[in-house]
């Protein structure tokens, strides 16, 4: 038994100094938008929810990735409950995280009816327009002479409540809207051509309440790397129609 004993707490040691150890857990909000996250069948999954993953993993870090509305992603954000999310840069999220840089990017359009052509701004005068809940594409859209803005869950709701009448536009990235009606079976005939309204960038940003000089870099350099051997533009492949 003196010998024993002695052995057991070497093979601790041992596995002690050999068992590598676990990585820092990277809270990710995923903002809950087709095709950008979303759940299938129980799983949460994404073009957003895979990006932010490959980019945490690459840094190092262990992703606790959570798919919640826009609204509550920035409030998370603000507070520092969550690290990270993908987004447009708006002055909210910019006075609350750092933009480590952009990982996709997002053309913003105005959707109608095929019976309703939007042209330029001025044509959705006097027209009520859906809005995801939260979502600033444009500060122009807003000071619209009689413009109303109807905020909205998701995409879904919005192009339902285009196409059942309820109101005459959706704004919205063209990637989002255009993956929403394919899945919902809306054919394209059911739209008019998609008013361009602007280009706008999908950035990574990091929480001011979590962020420090190590996280920042290693975040910063695993998107640069990722952007440059193509694993991200092979991500975006997959959700592009």
């Amino acid at each position: 038994m003196k010998l024993f004993v002695p052995s057991i707490y070497l093979i601790c040691l041992l596995l002690f100094i050999t068992t590598p150890a676990l990585a820092e857990v990277l809270n990710i909000a995923t903002i809950d938008l087709l095709p950008y996250g979303y759940t299938e069948n129980g799983q949460p999954t994404g073009l957003n929810y895979e990006l932010a993953n490959i980019i945490a993993k690459e840094a190092g870090y262990t992703p606790n990735n959570s798919i919640v509305p826009l609204a509550r992603a920035t409030h998370y954000i603000e507070t520092g409950r969550m690290d990270v999310v993908i987004m447009f840069s708006t002055p909210f999220i910019l006075t609350h995280a750092d933009n480590l840089g952009l990982v996709l990017p997002m053309e913003t359009v105005v959707l109608s009816r095929a019976d309703t052509i939007i042209d330029t701004l001025q044509d959705l005068s006097g027209k009520t327009v859906a809005t995801v809940r939260g979502a600033k594409y444009d500060d122009r859209v807003s000071k619209i002479n009689d413009i109303v803005l109807y905020p909205t869950r998701n995409y879904t709701q919005s192009l339902k409540m285009l196409l059942f009448g309820r109101v005459d536009a959706v704004i919205g990235p063209i990637l989002g809207l255009s993956y929403t009606a394919k899945e919902n079976n809306f054919s394209k005939q059911d739209f008019s051509t998609p008013f361009i309204l602007s280009t706008a960038q999908g950035n990574l940003f990091l929480s001011k309440k979590s962020s420090s000089t190590d996280k920042k870099q290693r975040l910063s350099n695993a998107l640069k790397h990722l952007k440059k051997n193509g694993t991200l533009q092979s991500i975006l492949n997959k959700y592009s129609l």
